[in-house]
């Protein structure tokens, strides 16, 4: 015989507020009044809900009782068939199944092995049976809207007493008078502070513009020293440092060396110390005979051919020197040659070089051989052309 006990739990919870499943456990409904959600504008009816517990394990009969009064059975056929059910109801929560009571919910087991309860969406509630969620939408009113009124109502207000009515809508408050503000007061003064340190940003710049065309107009006006000036300047310029007195120097050492050595010892030979005062003095006569030398110098021809007017000015630096004295003698010996001699300061050095005029490329290779050839210098190179 195939029964639906699944049909007799859903009937039976219509009837009743519990109703246990004996081996399994029990239902038992929660009743509510009817309820208004005003953020979906429903109006719920009355219903009751289902909770399920294992805990409710004392047979109440009412199962056993509709099997056995809605077949004919006998209590003890209908509780061996709701036994059957309860057992394959265990095994299929037991291998984590989930079990389906048509309009009633599900039960299955979490991870405790404790039997959890989903209930359907069925109202159990037998007078509010078939009533489905109501919904509304609100009235909005007017406030200003004046309500029309029966003429025989007027009438008759005409004709009783006059009575102070109340108004359907509460008066407004009066609004706050807004604030006076006297016209008379003077605004706040400006500070003085953004005014001074704006005289002060402009006096620097009007100084700065100054100084930047005295400069200019210094630098302009200011010739390119020869290079016999800046080398006179150069002489004048190196002070010679006075020399020590070499003989006092070398009696004391002498002396030292006397008394440190044993007397027994036979007595070191003299060195002899070089002369410093006959090194400066070949030094400076070389200078002086290398200036003028180049004062006698300035007065030939150059080397290079008059400037035709399509012609263009080449610079070749030789070498760039920071002893002043190889400067003057690269300086001289190209002088010597008839060359145009350049000879500019870069930082703590010198450029030495020529400056000559040119109307064909090849000029500038030709120079460069010619230079290798007499200074001996192989890295020459084109400072402007």
């Amino acid at each position: 015989m195939n029964i639906d006990i699944a049909k007799h739990i859903e009937r039976l919870l219509f009837l009743h507020d519990t109703l246990v499943i004996p081996g399994l456990g029990g239902f038992t409904a929660t009743r509510a009044s009817a309820s208004v959600d005003y953020a979906t504008n429903t109006i719920h009816p009355p219903s009751k809900t289902l909770t399920f517990s294992e805990n409710l394990a004392t047979d109440d009969g009412l199962l056993v009782e509709d099997l056995a009064h809605t077949y004919g059975l006998s209590l003890e056929e209908a509780r061996r068939i709701l036994d059957e059910f309860v057992q394959q109801t265990q095994a299929k929560l037991d291998q984590r199944d989930i079990v389906n009571l048509p309009g009633v919910g599900r039960l299955y087991k979490n991870y405790l092995q404790k039997i959890q309860f989903l209930p359907d969406a069925t109202n159990f509630n037998a007078g509010a049976y078939g009533l489905p969620p109501l919904q509304f939408s609100p009235i909005a009113r007017s406030r200003e809207t004046a309500v029309a009124e029966p003429a025989s109502v007027t009438a008759a207000s005409a004709a009783a007493p006059t009575e102070t009515a109340t108004p359907l809508v509460p008066p407004m408050p009066p609004l706050p008078n807004p604030p006076v503000f006297d016209s008379t007061t003077p605004p706040p003064p400006r500070a003085s502070a953004s005014r001074f340190g704006l005289g002060i940003g402009i006096g620097l710049i009007l100084c700065t513009a100054v100084f930047g065309l005295w400069w200019w107009q210094y630098r302009k006006d200011r010739p390119t020293p020869t290079l016999q000036q800046q080398l006179t300047e150069m002489e004048q310029a190196k002070p010679i440092s006075p020399l020590p007195d070499i003989a006092g120097l070398g009696q004391a050492a002498e002396n030292a060396q006397k008394q440190q050595q044993p007397k027994a010892s036979p007595a070191l030979p003299e060195i002899e110390e070089p002369d410093l005062d006959d090194e400066v003095s070949a030094n400076a006569e070389e200078r002086r005979q290398a200036l003028e030398r180049l004062q006698k110098e300035d007065q030939r021809p150059p080397k290079n051919q008059p400037a035709s007017p399509r012609s263009r000015q080449c610079v070749l630096i030789v070498a760039t020197l920071s002893n002043p004295e190889n400067a003057d003698r690269l300086a001289a010996q190209l002088q010597n040659a008839g060359y145009n001699v350049y000879d500019q300061p870069k930082g703590r050095a010198r450029q030495v070089g020529i400056s000559f005029s040119y109307t064909d490329p090849r000029e500038i290779e030709q120079r460069k051989a010619e230079l290798q050839q007499l200074t001996g210098e192989k890295n020459i190179y084109v400072k402007a052309k």
